[in-house]
């Protein structure tokens, strides 16, 4: 393990978050988990975690513990409108704790798939960024942590995220599922989405804590094509309704347009510079666009 043994974590109850707190214990770190009600702050204790109370947008309630970590993993991200000004208000928290350290604070920065729009070609680091206006703010909120003093950001860029607990497909195929009794997906049956196993996901954050570079970005991507046919039908037998972006949007809000867009991912920096390795849950090649 590297030197790092105490790390900061928003978002340690949610669904990338604890996946990430349960890794950092398992490999000896301490984990300062920031917790916005009891309810969350019980569960954080009960994973072996130190609670903090508060929210991204209440620095006065957590900026202090700051001073015993090493490293802040940020992984903490709501739908709710005011979340572009919850996360400015917490970088700008980090920024200026970090004016006071000797040494830079490490920040793990996590910025969405959909942060890269439409792409025809497959996407890297380098790719050029289209976000959809949804999260927008994770570019300029992370652009902007990156140009402040003595920060050292390490950005992880996650595809598509899957778990065990949901059946392998992303949480708002079983939340459709429920609602229609049906499969639905948001264009035709060929669209295609890149995935990633969130315990496999943490382990990415992990090892960017330890092996990643200032400055740098990893994307974690396991399954780089799926089509969405392949995951309805893992769901329910029978027919898939298509076409339900539309609604979706009205359901659930604008931030869905993310799951119409053409992307494919590739993970390949993080597998050569970190040591990574993806865990492919649709490994049958008949599964691929």
């Amino acid at each position: 393990m590297s030197q790092i043994t105490t790390v900061f974590l928003t978002g340690a109850t949610g669904y990338v978050g604890s996946a990430v707190a349960e890794e950092l214990q398992q490999h000896g770190y301490q984990v300062l988990a920031l917790c916005r009600s009891s309810a969350s702050a019980q569960k954080a204790a009960a994973t072996g975690c130190l609670p903090v109370n508060g929210n991204i947008a209440e620095p006065e309630l957590w900026s202090a513990h700051l001073e015993q970590v090493d490293a802040v993993i940020h992984t903490a991200c709501g739908f709710e409108e005011s979340m572009a000004t919850e996360d400015r208000c917490f970088v700008q928290a980090l920024a200026s704790h970090a004016t006071t350290r000797n040494t830079p604070l490490i920040v793990l920065y996590t910025n969405g798939c959909w942060t890269y729009g439409d792409h025809e070609q497959v996407i890297t680091e380098q790719s050029e960024r289209r976000s959809i206006d949804t999260f927008q703010w994770m570019n300029d909120n992370g652009s902007w942590l990156a140009a402040q003093p003595n920060i050292d950001l390490r950005v992880v860029s996650p595809a598509n995220v899957i778990g065990v607990e949901e059946q392998y497909v992303p949480p708002i195929m079983l939340m459709e599922l429920e609602r229609n009794g049906q499969p639905t997906v948001p264009t035709s049956l060929s669209l295609t989405w890149s995935l990633v196993e969130r315990c496999n996901l943490a382990e990415l954050y992990r090892l960017v804590l330890e092996k990643g570079m200032a400055g740098e970005e990893y994307i974690g991507v396991g399954d780089p094509a799926v089509r969405v046919e392949t995951l309805a039908q893992s769901l329910a037998e029978g027919p898939v309704l298509t076409h339900a972006d539309k609604q979706w949007r009205a359901i659930y809000g604008d931030w869905t347009e993310g799951y119409r867009l053409k992307q494919r991912f590739s993970s390949q920096k993080a597998e050569a510079t970190l040591g990574w390795v993806p865990k492919r849950i649709y490994a049958d090649r008949e599964a691929f666009g």
